[in-house]
C-alpha cells in the first residue's frame, strides 16, 4: 500500500516501465489479499482515495497504439478486475473504451513478432478475465447495468470494418453471450434463484446486438461463423426469459438454436425475417430495426444489403417489427443523411409507412427531435410528399398548434401550417389564396426553413384537381422561386406549376403557360442536371396547353428555345438529352415542321442546324449569340456542338453583322488558349480560320463597293 500510494502521488514515475509494472502488480496483490482476508471495504476506500482506476486509465493511454511490447496492458486489465472484486466503483464506460482501444487497434496477429503474439494472447486473456469479473462481481441489482455498459461500448467497435477489430470485438461478445446462456454462472456469485435472476437481467441493447449478429450471418467475412455461435448463445438467453413466464416453459439449449439458425439461413429473405421475429420479444425486434437504421446511417464501409432487405421485409409486417414508434422515429432523424442516396430511400419509405399508420406518434416525436424544421428537413419533406399522408400530418400539426403550452412553433411556421391546412381541406376560396400566401413572406423572411416544406406541400396538394384550380392564383408567386439558389426549391416550384397547369383546361392554362415558358428558357443551362431535365420536360408539356390565340407568342418562344435544345441533345446527362429530343419534337408539332421532326426521329443532329438556317436564315445572328455561351460549357460534347453550329450560322451573317463576327472570332481565340481537349482545340482553330477569311472577304467587298461609289 505504501508503494501504491507513493507511485500514485508521483506523476513523474509514469514513464518508468519497471515501476509501472510493479504498481499494477501490487494492485492485483492488494485486491486478492483484501478479498481473501475480508478487508475489501477498507481497501476499497484506499483505492478510491488515490483514484487507482484513473491511474490505470492514464497508463493505458500512454501505451503505443498499434504495438504491444510490455505487460502493462495485461496487468492493467487484471488490476481492473481486482478492483471490481472488492467493489471499487469505476467509471465503467470510459474505462472500457480505453481498454478496448488499447487492444482492438493493435496490428493484426499475422503482422506481430513472436514475442508480441505471446504478450497479445496473455493480454487478451486478461481482458476476458476482467470482463467476466466485472459482470460476476456486480451486485444482482447492477448486473443488467454492467452488461448494458459493456455491450453498448462493444457495439460501437462493430462499425470499424477491419478484420482484426471485428474478430477481437466478436470474441468479447461471444464470451459475454456464453455467460448469459448459462445463468447459473452469474448465480454462482450472487447466490440467488437461477430462473428468478434470469428474469431480472434486462439488457436494452440486446436487440441491437442481435441485429448486428443477424446481419453478419449474410456477409462473406471471417467472423460470420463466430456470429452464428454467439447468436445461438444469446437466443438461449432470450428464449429462457421468454419461456420463464409460460407454464412448464424451458429455454432451448444452444445446440437447438444452431439447427434453427442453419434452417433460417436456407430460407428466402421473407420467410427468414418473419421466422426470426417470432422468436423474439417486442423489445428485441425493435432493437434489430434500430441496428439496421444505425448500420445504414453510420457506416460507409459495412455491407448494407442485408439491413436494407430486412427493413423492406419489416415494412411488410409493421405490427410485428415497428411497435416502438418513438424510438424508431428518433433513430431515423438521428441517422438519416440525404446525401447518402444509397440508404436514404430506405429511411424515406420507412418513415412514410409509419406516418401513414401512426401519424400522432410520429409527428409528436419528430417535433421533439427537430422542432424548428431546419434540421433533417428531408424527412419532413417525405411526410409532406403524399396527399393522404400530408392531410394526416397537417391534422396532427394543427392539433399541436392548439396546444399553447408547447411553444415550439415560430409565428411564420404557425401561419404556414394554417395556410396549408386550409388548402388541404378546401377551407379557402380561390380569390383569397394569393393574399393569404403573400402574408407568409416566404421570400422576404430572413429565416427560410419553411420554404422547402411549403413548396413540397404545394406540389403534393396540386396533384388533386380541385386544389390545383384553387391554387392557380399562386402561379405568379411560384415563378419567383424558379431562380432560387437552392436547386431543390427550383425543381419543386416547377413541379407545382406543372401540376397546377396540368389540371386546368386549355382555355385557363394557355395564357399562364406562356408566362411560365418564358421563365424556363434560361433554366435549360442550369448547373444541376435535375433542373435542366425538369425545365425542358415542363417546357415540352406546356407546348400542348396552348389555344390558338396564344400560339403566336409560343412560336416565338419556341424559336428562342430551338438552338438551346439542339445543343442539349449532346448533353452528357442522358435524361437531359432525351428531354431535349422530345421537346424539339413538340416544337416541330407546334410549328408543323415535318422536316425537323424527321431529322429528330432519325437522330440526324448534324443536319438540324442546316434545317433551321434553311427555314429562316435571317435569324442567323440570333442563333450565333444563343450558341456562344456554350463555348464555355464544362461538357466537351456541348462545346463541340456549339462550335460546329456557330461555324455554320456565321456563314449566313449579313454584312451588317460585322461586330457579331468580330465577337465570335475573339471568343474562339480565347477558347483555343484554354481548351484542354485537343480535338476541340483543333476544331476551334479551323472555325477561327474560316471566320477570319469570311471577315476579310467582306472587308474586301466593302472596300470595292466604296471605291465604285467614289468613282461614280
Amino acid at each position: 500500500m505504501d508503494f501504491i500510494q507513493a507511485f500514485a502521488s508521483s506523476p513523474d514515475q509514469l514513464q518508468d516501465k519497471d515501476l509501472k509494472l510493479k504498481f499494477l502488480d501490487n494492485i492485483c496483490t492488494l485486491c486478492r489479499a483484501a478479498k481473501d482476508s475480508g478487508f475489501s471495504h477498507a481497501v476499497d476506500v484506499f483505492c478510491s482515495r488515490y483514484k487507482l482506476g484513473e491511474m490505470i486509465e492514464v497508463l493505458l493511454k500512454l501505451e503505443p497504439k498499434y504495438e504491444i511490447c510490455t505487460q502493462v496492458r495485461q496487468l492493467a486489465m487484471l488490476a481492473l478486475a481486482g478492483l471490481s472484486t472488492i467493489g471499487t466503483v469505476l467509471e465503467s464506460r470510459k474505462l472500457l473504451r480505453v481498454c478496448f482501444d488499447s487492444i482492438f487497434f493493435l496490428r493484426p496477429n499475422l503482422e506481430m513478432q513472436s514475442l508480441e503474439v505471446s504478450l497479445y494472447a496473455q493480454t487478451l486473456h486478461a481482458m476476458d478475465t476482467m470482463l467476466e469479473v466485472m459482470v460476476l462481481s456486480s451486485p444482482a441489482s447492477k448486473t443488467s447495468e454492467m452488461l448494458q455498459d459493456i455491450l453498448e461500448v462493444l457495439l460501437d467497435y462493430l462499425f470499424f470494418d477491419t478484420v482484426a477489430v471485428q474478430e477481437r470485438v466478436m470474441g468479447r461478445v461471444r464470451l459475454l453471450s456464453h455467460l448469459l446462456a448459462d445463468p447459473s454462472s452469474v448465480q454462482a456469485v450472487q447466490n440467488e434463484n437461477s430462473s428468478a435472476a434470469s428474469r431480472q437481467i434486462q439488457i436494452p441493447v440486446l436487440g441491437k446486438l442481435l441485429g448486428h449478429l443477424f446481419f453478419k450471418l449474410f456477409r462473406t467475412e471471417e467472423t460470420s461463423s463466430m456470429a452464428v455461435e454467439t447468436l445461438c448463445s444469446l437466443m438461449t438467453f432470450v428464449s429462457g426469459q421468454k419461456c420463464a413466464t409460460l407454464p412448464q416453459g424451458h429455454a432451448q439449449p444452444p445446440a437447438y438454436w444452431e439447427s434453427e439458425m442453419t434452417s433460417l439461413l436456407n430460407m428466402p429473405t421473407t420467410g427468414r425475417v418473419q421466422a426470426f421475429g417470432r422468436y423474439l420479444r417486442p423489445a428485441e425486434r425493435t432493437g434489430i430495426v434500430l441496428a439496421a437504421i444505425e448500420i445504414l446511417g453510420r457506416s460507409s464501409l459495412l455491407d448494407k444489403n442485408a439491413p436494407m432487405e430486412f427493413l423492406e421485409e419489416a415494412m411488410e409486417s409493421p405490427e410485428l417489427w415497428l411497435m416502438d414508434v418513438p424510438k424508431i422515429v428518433r433513430h431515423l432523424f438521428e441517422y438519416c443523411d440525404e446525401k447518402n442516396t444509397t440508404t436514404a430511400h430506405s429511411f424515406y419509405s420507412l418513415l412514410a409507412l409509419m406516418v401513414n399508420k401512426w401519424p400522432g406518434q410520429v409527428i409528436a416525436t419528430a417535433l421533439e427531435v427537430a422542432p424548428i424544421f431546419s434540421d433533417k428537413v428531408c424527412l419532413w419533406k417525405v411526410m409532406f410528399s403524399v396527399r393522404q399522408t400530408l392531410e394526416k400530418v397537417l391534422k396532427e400539426l394543427h392539433i399541436q398548434l392548439q396546444d399553447w403550452h408547447k411553444n415550439i412553433f415560430t409565428r411564420q411556421q404557425k401561419s404556414c401550417l394554417t395556410f396549408l391546412s386550409m388548402l388541404a381541406y378546401g377551407d379557402v376560396l380561390e380569390d383569397k389564396v394569393r393574399p393569404l400566401y403573400k402574408n407568409l413572406s416566404l421570400r422576404s423572411s430572413p429565416r427560410r426553413e419553411m420554404v422547402p416544406l411549403v413548396l413540397r406541400a404545394l406540389v403534393t396538394l396540386s396533384e388533386r384537381a380541385e386544389t390545383a384550380r384553387i391554387m392557380k392564383g399562386l402561379l405568379p408567386e411560384l415563378l419567383k422561386f424558379l431562380w432560387d439558389q437552392s436547386w431543390d426549391i427550383s425543381v419543386m416550384a416547377m413541379d407545382a406549376c406543372g401540376n397546377v397547369l396540368g389540371q386546368l383546361k386549355k382555355s385557363e392554362a394557355s395564357p399562364m403557360a406562356v408566362k411560365v415558358v418564358h421563365s424556363l428558357l434560361h433554366l435549360f443551362d442550369a448547373k444541376e442536371e435535375c433542373v435542366r431535365e425538369r425545365s425542358i420536360c415542363l417546357f415540352r408539356d406546356l407546348l400542348g396547353k396552348m389555344v390558338w390565340r396564344d400560339k403566336k407568342v409560343m412560336r416565338r418562344n419556341s424559336w428562342k428555345a430551338l438552338v438551346r435544345l439542339i445543343l442539349h441533345m449532346s448533353d452528357q446527362a442522358p435524361g437531359v438529352a432525351k428531354a431535349s429530343k422530345e421537346a424539339i419534337l413538340a416544337i416541330a408539332e407546334l410549328l408543323k415542321w415535318k422536316e425537323l421532326k424527321h431529322l429528330v426521329l432519325t437522330e440526324q443532329t448534324w443536319r438540324m442546324g442546316e434545317c433551321l438556317l434553311a427555314k429562316d436564315s435571317s435569324r442567323a445572328e440570333r442563333f450565333v449569340w444563343d450558341s456562344q455561351p456554350y463555348l464555355l460549357s464544362p461538357q466537351a460534347p456541348m462545346r463541340e456542338a456549339a462550335l460546329r453550329f456557330i461555324g455554320l450560322a456565321a456563314r449566313h451573317l449579313g454584312e451588317q453583322s460585322e461586330d457579331t463576327l468580330a465577337e465570335v472570332v475573339l471568343k474562339l481565340d480565347t477558347l483555343q488558349e484554354r481548351e484542354k481537349d485537343a480535338s476541340i482545340r483543333c476544331l476551334a482553330a479551323q472555325t477561327n480560320l474560316i471566320l477570319r477569311f469570311l471577315k476579310k472577304q467582306r472587308r474586301s467587298r466593302f472596300s470595292l463597293r466604296t471605291l465604285c461609289c467614289w468613282c461614280c
